[in-house]
């Protein structure tokens, strides 16, 4: 696999803001409540920092490569990584030569001993804006812990962007916005145990990229999956996806993990064992801590099918309050319990992430059109409305855990359960003549891509459905060639990357086996 970390020298240099709703990378969870009628257990605020730029001691910066990581798996992909990054040469060189950052008198985080059992999930960052992340991880100390930030190019240390105290919340977690970075730049971090200026030990090493500028246009390189089912730990196939050094971001489209396995959570204790089943694998520590993640749910998070109308609020509190104390996911200060929300990548692409469980009203399910049925809540479907006409992006991913495709699963389940909101969106899109869009799905036990129609106007219209990265299906589907140029069957785990050049306005895809291997007959591409 040819490593190419393009993201420092191919965009264009705009200058960015430091506002979180800025159009780049602005968070945009909408302008309404979720009308959801459930207990919410935790909906403080995530603490916020900006980034101090001071001069940076450059004699202080420790660039040698060879400094490794204490665990064999950070070392070897930390050496790849920086082997990749150091390809680059005169823009980026130029550009650190001009920058400032946050003076720390040894930086350099990497030789500091690894106390893997003091931080049992790795670490997270995600929601990248251009100017802003979110990081997170678990921690079992009592010990004070700090938070490094470091913009790298390759192996060489450009500025500590962020150094400071970090605040431990109920059961170990913690989650820490950091505002001030700059576009399109790469960034190693780490919590550090200890006294910031001498620590004695340290959680593993995350990686994450910042969002493009407002006005870029330049290629990008993501991955995605979901169905993680915990009989497939220790999930090679999000091992190997971790292992990668050129996706900018990884998405994961739900059943993340699964709270009815075995036995169904309850509380909020089996609630975050269910969790620890899955994250403490080898496969979801890689993974999240190998790039910035963008993350949605689906109903295993809480219970298989699970009926918003009639299921418990109080058991919902918890099933919420698990999802969000285990990501490094933002909550909205308006709608704290609100998942749906956007982020831009310059003008290249804009990601939609909805939430296909919570606001469904399965009493109005019905596949007759002509019938009002709800599967987005009128304030969700409104923004996503509103947001594709709007965007000036050439790409719109909309992130839906359960397909849209006609016949890709239980039909009383998907979409097609709510055919007037089904009919409602693909006719918006159509009749607007929005570009670009390609839908984003899991949940179904299968991969493959689809024309949401196998005729007609929304035939058009394309759908990739991702995964499953641990679970199976009891029988393969029955799918029309003619609609699905890609089918990946056969309980085969995969994760799936998505290329999307704005250029040539041409988006590849291919299925990516535990091997490493490309899945025969999975590539795929298109230009809109």
């Amino acid at each position: 696999m040819k490593l190419t970390r393009r993201r420092l020298l191919k965009a264009t240099t705009v200058t960015a803001t430091t506002a979180l709703g800025a159009c780049a990378g602005g968070l945009d969870g909408g302008d309404g409540g979720d009308g959801e009628p459930n207990v919410d257990f935790d909906a403080t605020p995530d603490p916020e920092f900006d980034a101090s730029p001071e001069d940076l001691d450059a004699s202080a910066v420790d660039d040698d490569a060879a400094a490794t990581d204490s665990a064999a798996l950070d070392a070897t992909r930390d050496a790849a990584r920086d082997a990749a990054l150091d390809a680059r040469t005169a823009d980026a060189r130029a550009d650190a030569a001009a920058d400032s950052g946050v003076t720390v008198m040894n930086p350099d985080f990497r030789s500091v001993p690894e106390r893997a059992g003091l931080f049992p999930y790795a670490v997270m960052a995600g929601d990248a804006t251009d100017t802003s992340i979110i990081f997170w991880t678990k921690y079992d100390g009592t010990t004070p812990l700090t938070l490094r930030v470091l913009e790298m190019n390759g192996s060489a240390i450009v500025a500590v962007r962020f150094n400071g105290a970090v605040t431990v919340g109920a059961g170990g977690f913690v989650r820490v916005i950091v505002n001030g970075l700059r576009a399109n730049k790469l960034h190693r971090y780490a919590f550090l145990v200890g006294p910031a200026s001498a620590p004695t030990g340290r959680s593993a090493i995350g990686t994450v990229q910042t969002a493009f500028a407002a006005d870029t246009l330049a290629p990008i390189v993501f991955g995605g999956t979901s169905c993680s089912h915990p009989t497939a730990a220790p999930h090679p196939v999000l091992q190997h996806a971790g292992s990668r050094t050129d996706l900018d971001f990884f998405i994961h489209l739900g059943d993340h993990i699964y709270a009815d396995a075995g036995t169904n959570a309850v509380s909020l204790a089996e609630y975050r064992e269910k969790y620890r089943m899955n994250w403490d694998t080898a496969g979801m520590r890689a993974l999240h801590r190998s790039t910035g993640m963008y993350l949605t749910w689906d109903d295993h998070e809480v219970l298989n099918n699970w009926n918003p109308e009639t299921f418990s609020a109080t058991r919902l509190g918890y099933a919420r309050q698990a999802f969000f104390e285990h990501r490094a996911t933002r909550r909205d200060s308006a709608a704290p319990n609100r998942i749906w929300r956007k982020f831009r990548w310059g003008r290249t692409a804009e990601i939609f992430i909805l939430d296909c469980r919570s606001e469904r009203r399965p009493s109005t399910a019905s596949t007759n059109a002509a019938r009002a049925s709800t599967y987005l809540s009128r304030t969700q479907m409104d923004w996503l409305k509103a947001g594709l006409r709007a965007s000036p992006c050439v790409f719109k991913f909309i992130l839906n855990s359960v397909p849209i495709v006609d016949r890709a699963g239980g039909d009383s389940d998907n979409w097609n359960g709510y055919a007037s909101q089904r009919r409602e969106i693909l006719d918006h899109i159509v009749d607007n003549s929005i570009n670009g869009v390609l839908w984003l799905s899991g949940d179904v036990h299968f991969g493959g891509v689809c024309k949401v129609e196998s005729a007609g106007a929304w035939s058009r219209i394309w759908e990739v459905v991702m995964g499953p990265s641990g679970s199976n299906r009891d029988a393969n589907p029955s799918l029309v060639a003619a609609q699905w140029p890609v089918r990946v069957l056969d309980n085969i785990h995969s994760y799936t990357v998505v290329r999307a050049n704005p250029s040539t306005r041409t988006v590849a895809v291919e299925f990516i086996n535990a091997a490493g291997n490309r899945i025969a007959g999975s590539a795929w591409s298109h230009t809109f």
